[in-house]
């Protein structure tokens, strides 16, 4: 079967258009690496018909003839570019965001389990490795974030690239693996309720490693993009138990993939526990539970304990039994007022 090299994407996923201004641009998908093309290739669908189409130039026609049932053999990248990149933490804008959130120990042992890299190619910039089952490197894709907030930069340019592109190795034949993949034959050292089987994939590498930190029994992937989630990557977790969280938005897309998967012999589901959030659009798993951790904080905060609240609290660490005497009589403090049990 023929087909040209960069084709409109198929998913709902729309862009801003550059014409009109809605959110309403189909871009084009490259066919052979699944990565978008330059942002201002695209087509927009607006009901008004807005009318702007920018085709990519040299839109060669390319053999497709079913790439997941060839025997491709993949290039990988050396070991010791990922040893090279496990420093300099204190300048890596992901880590930062992550130390804000979470405690130093969390953050190491999180580093450690992930290969999180840091890269010179943009300052503040981090490398999250694919590495497989094996411990074979596929490649490494490298982002920049804002350490504050922990989205990825985009302004001027979306700040995205990968290091096999980056050492200049001539036709490097690239085949994806899942972000976290590694974690498949690794024993985690971990209490015993955290001893679980279930592999949790999401979209990105980022929401994978704070969804890890958030729920450590599970072993978190990452598809890298929405379209990544298919057989090929997906193989070589086939006998396990799998549930996908897809973005909000994608939901429809992953869960008619989901369903194929199923007839193909998966363990797998699909969750629409972000889809049925209040959040926009493109919010992912881990905007829900810093949500839910940013809520239950302010609570916290919002309980200011009187003086007498503050003894009882001590003194019932020391004897339980008091909380009783105080529920059981409704006691109240020297002041008149009741006396709450936090």
């Amino acid at each position: 079967m023929t087909e040209f090299k960069y084709s409109l994407d198929k998913s709902s996923k729309k862009f801003i258009c550059p014409s009109c201004g809605k959110r309403r641009l189909v871009r084009y998908i490259n066919q052979i690496s699944n990565e978008y093309h330059n942002e201002a290739f695209g087509r927009c669908d607006r009901e008004t018909n807005c009318g702007y189409q920018n085709i990519p130039k040299q839109n060669e026609c390319i053999a497709i003839v079913n790439i997941e049932k060839i025997n491709i053999i993949p290039d990988f990248i050396e070991p010791t570019l990922v040893k090279q990149s496990l420093k300099k933490y204190c300048n890596n804008n992901f880590v930062k965001f992550l130390h804000n959130h979470f405690s130093k120990e969390e953050v190491e042992n999180c580093i450690s389990k992930y290969n999180i890299g840091t890269s010179k190619h943009w300052e503040g910039a981090t490398v999250f490795w694919q590495i497989n089952q094996t411990q074979k490197v596929h490649t490494g894709k490298i982002i920049l974030f804002n350490e504050i907030t922990g989205k990825r930069v985009k302004i001027p340019f979306p700040h995205i690239n990968w290091v096999h592109k980056k050492i200049n190795q001539d036709k490097f034949n690239l085949m994806q693996c899942l972000f976290g993949l590694h974690l498949l034959k690794t024993t985690i050292a971990m209490p015993l309720q955290y001893n679980c089987n279930t592999i949790a994939i999401v979209e990105s590498e980022k929401t994978a490693i704070i969804m890890s930190l958030f729920i450590p029994e599970y072993k978190w992937m990452a598809t890298g993009s929405k379209q990544n989630l298919k057989l090929q990557l997906l193989e070589p977790i086939k006998k396990e138990n799998i549930v996908v969280y897809p973005d909000k938005g994608e939901f429809e897309d992953w869960n008619k993939k989901v369903i194929e998967l199923q007839k193909q012999g998966f363990k797998i589901k699909c969750s629409s526990i972000v889809e049925k959030s209040e959040f926009e659009t493109g919010a992912d798993l881990a905007d829900i539970y810093f949500a839910i951790k940013k809520d239950a904080s302010k609570k916290t905060l919002e309980i200011v304990l009187s003086d007498t609240e503050k003894k009882i609290q001590r003194l019932s660490k020391i004897n339980p039994s008091i909380i009783s005497l105080i529920e059981t009589f409704d006691l109240i403090d020297e002041k008149g007022n009741g006396i709450r049990i936090v």
